[in-house]
């Protein structure tokens, strides 16, 4: 480390925690150990070390990937007296000045690890302690003299917590496959999940694709006591704006975010970041390499196909920062072995393809380092996405005279050709000219999701059976209708500020349980933890109270962010649009991916799953092959599900 570092503390990084609670009170018997293959099943999450314990009626286990190599921080770990255990998955970057806190009331610590600390601040303040925590987390502790279960969740959803109930037990785990590796677990297809799934290609929290398998809410807590299970939120950050001048918002910034990167970069082992060019990944890699000895790590991949290549505003950032870069080219032919190796890792369908390229960059990161940096936040706290202008265009746009963008400028805009590129303009526009007539939030919903809700009908068999209310309801209502309550949800009083409004239902919904599912899960298949320094709480409640007029000014995206960085970037980076992180799906449908496509979307599997309308499915194969129409979204949304669904209710 650099001069003016701070010194490296014993962060014990632990990447998967299981788990399990007879409710009824009753000590667990020989014969009811399930510990071995829950953890077995997430070695990848941490295949350094294994630690294991019952405790009366209470099973507590855990994987660990080792940052920090400590000999008396395995786990699980308890107080001085034995009455308080914990299994812990994640970092805690405060919790230096957290011992210290600790110490002064009196508590000795056996070990220098984070996950110590915590039992303490348990023990002194019960359930609050959550309120001093700075990291991500997620932890189980069991307190044997109030025979309580406290499980916890970090307030941005970095990492995973999954919990069930099942014949009397309580069940938990860092991915959905250590509570199925529970004897007492099933499996059963979640309706409600699917539908939300092919509205929003992902599965919001608290739902999950198994029917009565839940994930706990970013910022909350459960308590298990009694054999009542009560969950509660711990965080409700500032909704309101406050004044601030220009100049005084972007220093605040700066020092906010090279605070995060300053505690995100302690590690005794290797560290890199992962650098794609864009403004967000680029920052951080300049305020990294200002702070370690040498010259830091960068990594990134590139694409034949140009329109979906960043890889040479990569290396112009690397050259500018002195970097050690490498970048490997992400070739079709690995696609689908990219993909196919994922899918033994993940529980769930996710129809974000960026996941692909994640994992791939993953473990090429991996083989040089343990950590890596990354810029997920940026554009959910700041305004990156060109669909925040939208929904300033569509204003503009539906001021229109209807008989005009009807009769004249919609079917003009529809005929244009399909091309497959990355963010072509006709698949912009259409995608633009689908929903705009929407209220705000359906419109989002709609214009970042794959199958409407009022498609559903057609595509689900038995489409209207029992939950024909729920088929006929608006994107804006799907939220509420599956009971989807949010911490960072935009309050009525903020629907006037649309582009306010947009960007904390991103922040609530699309960053925690789209894309910090993608890089945990693509990080973890490949053992490499991964930080990501503007999802820093502080930094977090700052963005919350800038105006969205320093976040989306005019045609700027990111505007303060772009003016902090310009102190430390090359101007052709800051000025760069976002660009986003996809692969060539659409093409690859066609080609690459055909045997599968052939396989899970064929007649045959349709007719033998009697969940989806085959005749439908052929017509968007149809459209797309022929091109008449990009289906992209649509069909790489059912082949993840059909991968998904083959996984667990066809091979076993």
């Amino acid at each position: 480390m650099a001069s003016g570092q701070p010194p490296v503390r014993a962060l014990a990084i632990v990447c998967g925690i299981v788990g399990y609670l007879n409710l009824n009170g009753e000590p667990l018997g020989p014969g009811q150990d399930y510990l071995p293959p829950m953890c077995e099943s997430i070695v990848h999450r941490g295949p350094d070390e294994v630690g294991m314990k019952i405790i009366g009626p209470a099973a507590l286990g855990m994987r660990r990937l080792s940052i920090i190599d400590l000999k008396t921080g395995q786990q699980p770990i308890t107080n001085e007296d034995g009455t308080i255990w914990i299994v812990f998955n994640g970092e805690i970057y405060n919790f230096h000045d957290l011992q210290k806190k600790v110490k002064d009331k009196g508590h000795r610590l056996a070990t220098n690890s984070d996950t110590e600390t915590i039992v303490h601040l348990y023990e002194d303040y019960g359930p609050q302690c959550l309120e001093f925590l700075e990291g991500m987390f997620a932890f189980a502790i069991w307190d044997i003299p109030k025979q309580r279960l406290f499980v916890a969740r970090d307030r941005m959803g970095e990492k995973p917590l999954h919990w069930t109930i099942q014949s009397g037990k309580f069940i938990f785990g860092s991915e959905i496959k250590g509570i199925l590796a529970h004897p007492d677990s099933k499996k059963e297809l979640n309706q409600n999940a699917l539908r939300s799934y092919l509205t929003l290609e992902y599965v919001p929290a608290p739902e999950s694709m198994f029917k009565g398998i839940h994930k706990l809410l970013p910022s909350h807590y459960l308590l298990v006591e009694g054999g009542q299970v009560k969950v509660e939120s711990y965080w409700q950050p500032v909704n309101e704006a406050a004044p601030l001048a220009e100049a005084d918002a972007q220093s605040q910034l700066v020092s906010l975010l090279d605070r995060s990167v300053e505690l995100r970069l302690i590690s005794d082992v290797p560290l890199g970041v992962f650098l794609s060019g864009g403004i967000d990944s680029s920052f951080i890699a300049a305020l990294a390499a200002r702070k370690v000895s040498g010259a830091l790590k960068t990594f990134s991949i590139g694409f034949a196909d140009t329109s979906f290549d960043e890889s040479e505003h990569a290396e112009s950032v690397a050259q500018y920062l002195g970097t050690e870069h490498e970048c490997v080219e992400f070739s079709p032919d690995m696609a689908l072995a990219t993909m196919s190796e994922l899918w033994t890792v993940l529980d769930e369908p996710l129809a974000d393809a960026s996941i692909v390229p994640t994992y791939f960059l993953s473990k090429m990161t991996r083989r040089n380092v343990t950590v890596a940096l990354a810029g997920e936040g940026g554009d959910e706290l700041f305004g990156g996405y060109p669909t925040y202008q939208a929904h300033q265009w569509a204003r503009l746009w539906n001021a229109l005279p209807k008989v005009l963008r009807k009769n004249v400028i919609d079917p003009a805009l529809m005929s244009l050709p399909v091309s497959l590129n990355n963010l072509s303009f006709d698949y912009k526009v259409k995608r633009f000219i689908s929903a705009v007539e929407e209220p705000p939030i359906s419109r989002h919903l709609r214009w970042m999701g794959s199958f409407p809700l009022s498609e559903h009908g057609d595509l689900l068999l038995n489409g209207s059976n029992g939950s024909s209310s729920k088929h006929a309801l608006a994107e804006e209502q799907l939220f509420e209708c599956q009971g989807l309550t949010r911490t960072l949800m935009p309050e009525p009083k903020h629907h006037k500020d649309i582009v306010d409004t947009i960007m904390r239902l991103d922040l609530a919904t699309y960053l925690p349980d789209d894309l910090l599912v993608k890089s945990d899960r693509a990080s973890m298949a490949a053992s490499l933890e991964v930080r990501l320094p503007f999802l820093a709480f502080p930094l977090v409640e700052f963005a919350l109270t800038l105006p969205s007029n320093l976040k989306v000014r005019g045609q700027t995206t990111k505007y303060l962010l772009r003016k902090a960085a310009s102190a430390y970037l090359p101007e052709s980076i800051v000025r760069r649009p976002k660009k986003g992180f996809g692969i060539p799906v659409g093409k690859w449908i066609k080609d690459e991916f055909k045997p599968v496509v052939d396989e899970l979307l064929s007649d045959s599997f349709i007719r033998q799953q009697c969940l989806f309308n085959g005749q439908y499915v052929s017509r968007l194969l149809q459209e797309h092959h022929q091109g008449k129409a990009d289906r992209r979204k649509e069909l790489w949304t059912l082949l993840m599900f059909q991968w998904w669904w083959r996984k667990f209710f066809m091979s076993s």
